[in-house]
């Protein structure tokens, strides 16, 4: 009798997998720490003119989609990475609203 596939298959698998969650988290904390120096100068300089409510608008709104997505499908570094932009870029509306 023939067994319907090698264990070493299932191995090499369970390997894509979690190298592609550790890609995940790599790529996503990169995402968020490139939104941070930003936060930081518009809080620290309180000049906020150039930016545009609509476009921090559209990436809170997408962050919370991306979350959604990340939730329905059980991809955490998909979640974990929208919550941290959408915390960031919320932080840097809140600084274009306190400072206009």
């Amino acid at each position: 009798m023939h067994c319907p596939g090698p264990p070493q298959r299932l191995t090499t698998l369970r390997r894509s997998t979690i190298l592609a969650a550790y890609v995940g988290y790599a790529a996503g904390f990169l995402t968020v720490a490139s939104y941070v120096p930003q936060v930081v100068r518009t809080w620290r300089t309180k000049e906020t003119k150039d930016l545009s409510y609509g476009m921090f608008g559209l990436l809170v709104t997408a962050a919370a989609l991306w979350i959604t997505y990340g939730a329905l499908s059980s991809q955490w570094p998909v979640i974990a990475t929208n919550v941290g932009c959408g915390v960031l870029n919320v932080a840097i509306l809140a600084a274009k609203i306190r400072f206009r």
